[in-house]
């Protein structure tokens, strides 16, 4: 009798005891979507803020063609020309910083990270946010180095009017973020970033960055007028000089974010999905 309340005591102590610890694990609060999202965009935005020769590119460009065509034609229109191709280079810093960095989820890939990430439990939609988070901050130092220098060099902007600018120009460079995103995720290899490029300078050229989209035959006006990269532009003046709002560039933002909201999140839904396998 006492053999057998000895078993049954120490089975039933074993038990209350491993169930306590089993329930504890369970039971541990696991990170939330927003949080797994925004430790994900710290990561990334961490590791190309560091990266010198991608920021002293991103910045060094934008910068050195505002400075020349700063040169060459800032002193037109009352010296309002300057405040314009301030903006423009800002906006074309802006894009090609944008766009590399969206792409960059190609080497997530590549190397086998986005796997580990979907293994810990990262979810399509909070790799998304996260990507668009971390592109968001990386294009923040090109459109202040522009902008800065702008004030520098003769642009008259008072500092609502200046902080203004770049916010507008931060905000409208969203779905470039999203455009860098989705030739990420549907291109491979060498190929997504000789895509970045080429549709950087599409953008840059045919949305009136470089050169007034007014100089260019009507069909290629046409084109203009529907990319984003020129309504950024176009909202950024706005801002500093101010005027009628282009809604109509409100509009082509807006409908561009949507359809390249949806395409990132069918490709990377599509991208897990084969890396799960």
């Amino acid at each position: 009798m006492t053999a057998t309340g000895t078993a049954t005591h120490t089975t039933t102590g074993t038990a209350t005891g491993v169930a306590p610890r089993t329930a504890a694990l369970s039971d541990l609060p696991q990170p939330s979507g927003t949080a797994r999202a925004l430790r994900y965009a710290m990561h990334t935005s961490r590791m190309t803020l560091t990266n010198v020769f991608f920021m002293a590119f991103s910045i060094a460009m934008p910068v050195g063609m505002y400075l020349l065509f700063g040169t060459m034609f800032g002193d037109q229109a009352d010296g309002t020309a300057r405040g314009m191709i301030m903006v423009n280079m800002a906006a074309y810093g802006g894009l090609g910083t944008a766009i590399t960095a969206g792409t960059q989820i190609q080497e997530d890939q590549r190397n086998g990270f986005l796997r580990q990430l979907i293994v810990a439990g990262l979810s399509p939609r909070s790799f998304l946010i996260g990507s668009v988070l971390a592109a968001s901050v990386v294009i923040v130092p090109a459109l202040l180095a522009v902008g800065v220098v702008g004030l520098a060099t003769g642009v008259e902007a008072d500092p609502l009017s200046f902080l203004a600018t770049i916010a507008v120009l931060w905000l409208g460079l969203l779905p470039t973020i999203l455009i860098g995103i989705a030739l990420g995720m549907l291109l491979t290899g060498g190929a997504a970033s000789a895509g970045g490029v080429v549709t950087l300078m599409g953008m840059a050229v045919l949305g009136g960055l470089w050169l007034p989209l007014e100089m260019f035959p009507d069909w290629m006006q046409s084109i203009g007028k529907a990319l984003p990269s020129h309504w950024i532009a176009k909202l950024g003046t706005w801002a500093l000089y101010g005027g009628e709002l282009p809604v109509t560039g409100l509009l082509v933002i807006g409908i561009w974010t949507l359809v390249l909201g949806a395409i990132c999140a069918v490709s990377l839904n599509k991208a897990i999905g084969l890396t799960r396998r």
